[in-house]
C-alpha cells in the first residue's frame, strides 16, 4: 500500500465537515497557518497555508500538555498540503498521572493540563484533585505538601511523595590483639645506639585479647503507600579464640575476650591463643641454671657465662649490657632477639630455626636458618645463615668468617689494622629460585580458594539461629581445617616474601659493602673469589655468566 492510499484512508477516517465541526468543537490555538480544537477527547488539526514548521508546531503543542499525538504521519500530511480540512490528530491524556518507583520509596506526578488551569485562582481546586488521585492510588506517605503549593508545572515528572528507605542492620565488629611481624629499629647517632625490637607479644592473665560488638537488627522503612520495608539484620560474625587460654566475658551487646593465663600472644588461624611463656625477671645465673623450655622465653637479665638457654619458640634477651660467654642461645622453631648484643668470647654459640636479631655480634659462633640482621658490628664472628645484613649506616664486619647463601651486605668490611676477614656466598641458581617462588604462589592460590570455600561453609553455620549437635561437631572440624589453612598461608606467605627478597639480590648471589672495603677482606662467591688489595671505596660484587663482578 503507498503512501497516498495511506494518507487518503486517514484522511477519510479523521476528517469532519466543516458544520459539524463548528458544532462540536471547541478552539484551542488559531493562526494563519493552522487550527487546533477539541471535541469531547479528541482533538483536530486544520491547516489554512503552508509555512507552518515542524519546530514551530512542537513549541505549540507544548503549550497543550492534555494532548497525545496518535499519528506524526498524518500531522505531517496536513501541515505540507494545506490546505487541508481539520482531521482527528491527537486524544485527550489523563489528566494527572502518578508512577511509583519498582522500590516503592519515590511517586511521580506529571500534570497534563494547560498552563491556564495552574494560576492562584484555581490552585485549591487542583490540589483537592492531585489529593483525590494520590488517594485512589495509595501514595499515603511522605507527600511533599510543599510540592503542592508551589512545585507544580505542567507536563513534567514531579517527585510528589519520597518514602523512607530501610537502613540495613551493621554486621558485627571484631576488634583483636594486634601481632605483627618483628620490624627491628637502629637507633644510631653520636650519642646513642640502640637496638629495639617488640619480638614476644607478652600478656598477663585478664589481660584484653578482643572484643565483638554484636550486630545491628536496622530500621525499618516505609513505602510511599505506607508499607513497612524490612530491614536486613547485621551479620554475627565469629568472634575465633582458644577456649582453653581465653575466656569471653558479654555484657551491654559486647563480647570480650580475656587471657586465663599469663602468656605470649599467638594466633593459630585467625584463632587467638595465649601460648606458654616464661619470663625470667633477672639474669640466667647459678640461682636459676640452665633453662630449656617450650613455649616463649623472656629473660629480662642476661644470659651469665657458661649457662644455656633453650627454647621451642621465641627468644628475647633484653638486658642493656647484652650476654658475654654464655654456653649456648637456641630457638628450636621460632626467633631471637639479643638487645644488647653478645660478645660470646670464642665460647659462646647461638642457633635458630628462624632469624637473629642482635645489637652486635663478637666472637662468637652463629648458625641461623633465616637471615641475621645485626644492629651496629660483626667482630670475629663466624655466622652460617641464608643472609647477613648489618642494618646501621655506619654498619661493619670486621674478622672473622660470613657464609651466606644469598647476601651479605654492610656500610664497611675490614678496617684499617686489616684484620683476616672472609665473606663467602654460596650463591644460588635464579631460574631454580624463581620456579621454587612460583611453586609456592600456586601452593598460596590453591590455599586461598579452599580458605574461600571454608568460609563459605563456616557462614552458613554461623546465620544459622541454633545447630543440632551433628551440625556442631561438623563445624568444628571446619573450624580446625580452617585455623590449620590460616596457618598454612602465614607460613607460606613468610615463605614468599623471604624469596622475593632473595631475588631482589644481584647476579646469583651478592655481597653489597655501601661505604668502604679494607685490604684482607676476601669476597667468594660460587667459588670465584677477589683479594683486596688496597682500601677502596664499596661497592657490590656479585655473581654473574659464570664469573664474579663489582663496580667499584
Amino acid at each position: 500500500m503507498g503512501l497516498e492510499v495511506i494518507v487518503t484512508t486517514l484522511y477519510s477516517f479523521h476528517s469532519l465537515s466543516g458544520k459539524d465541526f463548528l458544532m462540536k468543537g471547541k478552539r484551542l490555538y488559531s493562526d494563519k497557518f493552522i487550527e487546533i480544537t477539541e471535541s469531547g477527547d479528541s482533538f483536530y488539526l486544520e491547516s489554512f497555508q503552508s509555512g507552518m514548521t515542524t519546530d514551530r508546531f512542537n513549541e505549540i503543542i507544548k503549550g497543550l500538555p492534555m494532548l497525545k499525538i496518535t499519528s506524526v504521519l498524518l500531522v505531517n500530511s496536513v501541515l505540507n498540503r494545506t490546505p487541508h480540512p481539520a482531521v482527528l490528530f491527537a486524544e485527550k491524556k489523563e489528566r494527572i498521572v502518578t508512577e511509583i518507583t519498582s522500590d516503592g520509596l519515590k511517586a511521580n506526578l506529571t500534570l497534563n493540563i494547560p498552563h491556564n488551569e495552574l494560576g492562584p485562582e484555581n490552585r485549591r481546586e487542583l490540589i483537592e484533585e492531585i489529593l483525590r488521585v494520590l488517594v485512589d492510588k495509595q501514595i499515603l506517605y511522605g507527600v511533599k505538601s510543599e510540592t503542592l503549593k508551589t512545585g507544580l508545572l505542567p507536563n513534567e515528572k514531579i517527585l510528589i511523595a519520597e518514602g523512607l528507605a530501610a537502613f540495613n542492620g551493621e554486621d558485627a565488629q571484631i576488634k583483636q590483639y594486634a601481632v605483627g611481624n618483628p620490624q627491628p629499629q637502629v637507633i644510631d647517632n653520636d650519642r646513642v645506639n640502640h637496638y629495639e625490637l617488640n619480638l614476644i607479644h607478652h600478656i598477663h592473665e585478664g589481660g584484653w585479647l578482643g572484643e565483638r560488638k554484636d550486630p545491628t537488627p536496622g530500621i525499618p522503612g516505609k513505602t510511599v503507600t505506607g508499607k513497612t520495608i524490612s530491614p536486613i539484620p547485621g551479620k554475627m560474625l565469629p568472634l575465633l579464640y582458644d577456649k582453653v587460654s581465653v575466656r569471653e566475658e558479654y555484657k551491654d551487646g559486647v563480647t570480650t575476650l580475656y587471657a586465663r593465663k599469663s602468656g605470649a600472644v599467638l594466633y593459630k588461624g585467625d584463632r587467638v591463643t595465649v601460648y606458654d611463656y616464661m619470663e625470667i625477671k633477672g639474669d640466667v645465673d647459678f640461682r636459676v641454671g640452665n633453662v630449656d623450655f617450650d613455649g616463649f622465653l623472656t629473660v629480662k637479665g642476661t644470659v651469665e657465662d657458661n649457662f644455656a638457654v633453650c627454647a621451642g619458640r621465641d627468644i628475647e634477651i633484653m638486658g642493656e649490657y647484652g650476654v658475654g660467654a654464655a654456653q649456648k642461645i637456641e630457638s628450636r622453631n621460632g626467633n631471637i632477639y639479643i638487645k644488647g648484643g653478645i660478645a660470646g668470647n670464642n665460647k659462646a654459640s647461638i642457633r635458630c630455626t628462624r632469624n637473629l636479631y642482635v645489637k652486635f655480634l663478637k666472637d662468637v659462633d652463629v648458625v641461623c636458618d633465616g637471615t641475621v640482621y645485626i644492629g651496629f658490628y660483626s667482630m670475629n664472628a663466624n655466622i652460617r645463615a641464608k643472609q647477613v645484613i648489618i642494618e646501621s649506616n655506619r654498619g661493619r664486619i670486621i674478622g672473622g668468617t660470613i657464609h651466606a647463601d644469598i647476601l651479605v651486605e654492610a656500610a664497611e668490611i675490614g678496617n684499617r689494622a686489616e684484620p683476616r676477614t672472609i665473606i663467602k656466598v654460596n650463591g644460588f641458581d635464579r631460574g631454580t629460585l624463581k620456579a621454587q617462588l612460583d611453586y609456592i604462589v600456586e601452593r598460596l592460590d590453591n590455599s586461598r580458594q579452599q580458605l574461600t570455600k571454608l568460609k563459605q561453609v563456616l557462614q552458613i553455620y554461623t546465620s544459622a539461629q541454633t545447630l543440632t549437635t551433628e551440625q556442631r561437631a561438623v563445624y568444628i572440624k571446619v573450624m580446625d581445617n580452617y585455623a590449620q589453612l590460616k596457618d598454612q598461608l602465614r607460613d607460606l606467605e613468610l615463605e614468599r616474601r623471604d624469596y622475593v627478597k632473595f631475588l631482589k639480590a644481584p647476579g646469583e648471589g651478592a655481597v653489597i659493602i655501601r661505604s668502604r672495603v679494607y685490604p684482607k677482606v676476601r669476597i667468594e662467591i660460587k667459588g670465584a673469589a677477589d683479594e683486596i688489595a688496597v682500601e677502596a671505596l664499596g661497592g657490590t660484587w656479585f655473581f654473574s655468566d659464570n664469573e664474579l663482578h663489582s663496580n667499584i
